[in-house]
Parts: C-alpha cells; sequence; structure tokens
C-alpha cells in the first residue's frame, strides 16, 4: 500500500511507456471555467508531444452552456471527447461514465474547476511509466477553501482512517492517475452508491502517493454543497465500513451496564427504604430517550438495507443521450 510519502511497499518493476492519455473532467455547469481548463490541458498536450492526449469531459446534465461550449470545443478539436448524460447523476457516477469509455495507456481524473493543477499530470506520467498503476495525488495545502471546508474535510479523512475496514489515504480526492488495467478492474464494480477514491484504493496492483499543493477555484461555484458533501461522507462510511452495525452493539451494551444498576436502586428504594417518589418526569426522559435511541439505531440499519435494495434492482447507473468524437458507451 502506498504511503505520505509517496512510495509503495511493493517496489516497481513493470515499466511501461505510456503513448497515450486520457484527462477525464466531468462537469456540471461549469460554463465559466471551461474555457480556461481547455487552455491549460492543450499547453499541458504541447509540453509532451510524444504522448497522444484525449480530453473526456462528462456533460452531468448541465443547465447552463456547458454543453453548447463541450460540443464547440469538440467540433473544432478532435481531441475533445464529450459524453452528456440524459440527466444529472452526481459526481461519482458521472467518473463512472467516463471510464467506461476512456481506453488510453494512463486516464487522470482532473476536475474542470483547476484546483487540482494539470501540470501535475507530468508526475502521474513519471510514476506511470515506472510501472506504478494507480498514482493518488495527496494534498499538502488547500488554497482558497473555508475554515469550514478544510476543517470539515480533516475530520471526515480522520474518521475514515478509523472506521474503514480498508486501507485509508487522507486528504485525497478523485484527483489520480490510473492505468489502463487499473481502469479495467475499475469497471467491475457496479454499486449506486460510490466513492471513486476508496474504490481505487481497494483495486490493489502497484500504487503510490505524489504530493501537491491545491489551488483555489479558477471560476465558478463548488459542486459539492454542504448537502452533497455529508451524501459523499455518508456513501464512504456505509459503503467501506461496517463501524456504525459495531457501534450499535457497544451502544447496547454501554446502556445496559447504565441501565442495571439504575433497576437495581430502584428496587431496592422501593422495598427496602420503602421510599414512594412519584417518578413520572424521569419515566418520560427514559421513554423518550430510548425510543430516539432505538429510531437512530433502526435508521443506520436501514440504510444497510435501502442500499441492499436499491442495487438488487439493477438499474443503469447512467443514461448517455449524446456523444461527441467517440461512439456511445456500451456499458451503463
Amino acid at each position: 500500500m502506498p504511503d505520505a510519502s509517496g512510495s509503495s511497499n511493493v517496489p516497481s518493476s513493470r515499466p511501461s511507456a505510456v503513448r497515450t492519455v486520457t484527462l477525464l473532467a466531468p462537469c456540471f455547469n461549469e460554463e465559466a471555467v471551461l474555457p480556461a481548463y481547455y487552455d491549460r490541458v492543450q499547453v499541458l498536450a504541447a509540453n509532451h508531444p510524444e504522448q497522444a492526449f484525449h480530453f473526456l469531459f462528462i456533460n452531468d446534465g448541465s443547465t447552463d452552456g456547458t454543453q453548447g461550449i463541450l460540443d464547440s470545443l469538440a467540433a473544432k478539436d478532435p481531441r475533445v471527447q464529450v459524453i452528456h448524460l440524459a440527466a444529472n447523476r452526481g459526481h461519482q457516477i458521472a467518473l463512472t461514465a467516463g471510464l467506461d469509455v476512456a481506453d488510453s495507456d494512463l486516464v487522470v481524473i482532473l476536475d474542470a474547476d483547476l484546483q487540482d493543477p494539470p501540470e501535475v499530470v507530468s508526475t502521474m506520467m513519471e510514476k506511470a511509466e515506472a510501472g506504478y498503476d494507480v498514482v493518488h495525488a495527496q494534498r499538502r495545502e488547500r488554497a482558497g477553501e473555508t475554515w469550514f471546508k478544510r476543517t470539515s474535510a480533516a475530520v471526515f479523512y480522520r474518521m475514515m482512517q478509523r472506521l474503514a475496514t480498508r486501507a485509508w489515504l487522507k486528504d485525497c480526492g478523485d484527483f489520480r492517475g490510473l492505468s489502463k488495467r487499473a481502469v479495467q478492474a475499475l469497471r467491475h464494480y457496479r454499486e449506486p452508491h460510490r466513492f471513486m477514491r476508496a474504490l481505487a484504493l481497494e483495486l490493489g496492483f502497484r500504487q503510490c502517493v505524489i504530493v501537491y499543493d491545491r489551488a483555489p477555484r479558477a471560476a465558478g461555484e463548488t459542486k459539492y454543497p454542504l448537502r452533497k458533501m455529508v451524501k459523499l461522507a455518508v456513501d464512504a462510511a456505509l459503503g467501506f465500513s461496517t463501524a456504525p452495525i459495531r457501534a450499535i452493539i457497544w451502544l447496547s451494551l454501554v446502556l445496559w451496564c447504565v441501565s442495571l444498576p439504575y433497576l437495581a436502586w430502584a428496587v431496592y428504594d422501593k422495598l427496602v427504604l420503602h421510599h414512594t417518589v412519584p417518578g413520572w418526569a424521569s419515566i418520560v426522559m427514559l421513554v423518550v430517550f430510548f425510543a430516539g435511541l432505538q429510531l437512530f439505531c433502526l435508521g443506520i440499519i436501514g440504510q444497510y438495507v435501502a442500499r441492499i435494495f436499491e442495487q438488487g434492482q439493477r438499474r443503469p447507473l447512467y443514461i448517455v443521450m449524446e456523444t461527441r468524437n467517440l461512439p456511445a458507451p456500451s456499458k451503463d
């Protein structure tokens, strides 16, 4: 597994040439930043003339001018490949749609907001040519983000390090490079509640970590407001950890340890001391507390059951409406 220093415990012994690179960018209402993004990735491609670059955009049901801009770019540049999804399916599903069609020696997930610098892709290419299948990009600085965003992210990553049943990397988002065989392996994961950064870790293969400084968003507004951040955290916690279920068991044991002495004292007070205390307030308090706790525990269990139900329906993860410069993907 990779460590924070950027090395892997498994030595690289499979050097391979990177002749083709796909930059995969999910887009939802990104009209303000797309021109700047396209200019930056063009410069990156020009600095590496020995590699053939493709710029793959997944339009995740945008409601602004994103579709028109992407179609215009695809019309003038055959390297620009576009998938227009029929409806907004969320960032993680949009990534899945892109990975289903990307066919390059190296696929780099690079969001269009330019917070993750395209120049770091050069380092990813070097690592891929050294034989690494998954190159994680770990944030060292998070410029332009609010105190709440930085604090909540720090809490989330450290919480998942403790809860997850598998290895976990802190401060790593979706910015990473994937070899062709890593992409092919990821296509086998079809659960509807997806957390791609954890799936990439679960793949195995040869992995490493590189460190970079995150830039402020180039333009537009974040597509991860608090509501979506909470949903992503829930998907991570429930999809890659059974700790909430185990926590319920431990909580019940703690409450038993607290309630049994109270019960013994109540019996002693009634039969030995012969105190007659109405006790309605304490009874109401205990009933409300334990009823709320039971509903909370049932809610956690219900979330796991709901995920089983949704996965059992085997509905398509996404529907493709149109494509530019590539055929419609055969998988959904």
